[in-house]
C-alpha cells in the first residue's frame, strides 16, 4: 500500500476512518464506498442514498466537473496539490443545503486501484470557502 505522501505524519485511510469525524471512502472510479454515523448526522444522507453513487452527489453542482477533471489527472499522473492537507470547500447535504467543511482527503493505492478517504468537518455558517 502507497500513500501519495510521504510524510509520516499523514495518516492513513483506516485511521481517518476510525476518527469520531464525518467520514467517506471513495473508490478508484470515484464511487462512494462507506460514510459513517457522524457523516449522516453531519450532512443529512443515510448509507443507502450515497453508496455505490458518485462522490459528486456531495459537491455542489458548480464544483462537479472541476472535481471530475482533478480526479481523473490524478488518476493519471498520480500527482496532488490537494492530498493531505486542510482545504475549506463547500459540500452538499441531503436536504439540498451548501455549507463549507473542513476536508482533508488522503489516497493510498491498493494494487492497481486507489483508494480515497476524507474527513469532512462541518465548519461554522459563514466561514469562507478556500474554493
Amino acid at each position: 500500500m502507497e500513500a501519495t505522501s510521504s510524510a509520516d505524519s499523514t495518516p492513513s485511510i483506516e485511521e481517518l476512518q476510525r476518527s469520531d469525524r464525518p467520514f467517506v471512502l471513495v473508490d478508484h472510479a470515484g464511487l462512494v464506498l462507506a460514510i459513517n454515523q457522524a457523516f449522516q448526522e453531519a450532512y443529512g444522507w443515510e448509507e443507502q442514498d450515497l453508496l455505490d453513487q458518485p462522490l459528486s452527489m456531495i459537491l455542489p453542482e458548480a464544483f462537479q466537473m472541476s472535481h471530475h477533471l482533478g480526479f481523473s489527472r490524478f488518476q493519471a499522473t498520480e500527482l496532488s496539490t490537494i492530498l493531505a492537507h486542510p482545504l475549506r470547500l463547500k459540500t452538499a447535504c441531503r436536504d439540498g443545503s451548501i455549507c463549507v467543511s473542513e476536508h482533508y482527503i488522503v489516497a493510498e493505492k491498493h494494487g492497481d486501484n486507489w483508494l480515497f478517504g476524507a474527513t469532512l468537518t462541518p465548519l461554522p455558517e459563514g466561514t469562507q470557502p478556500d474554493a
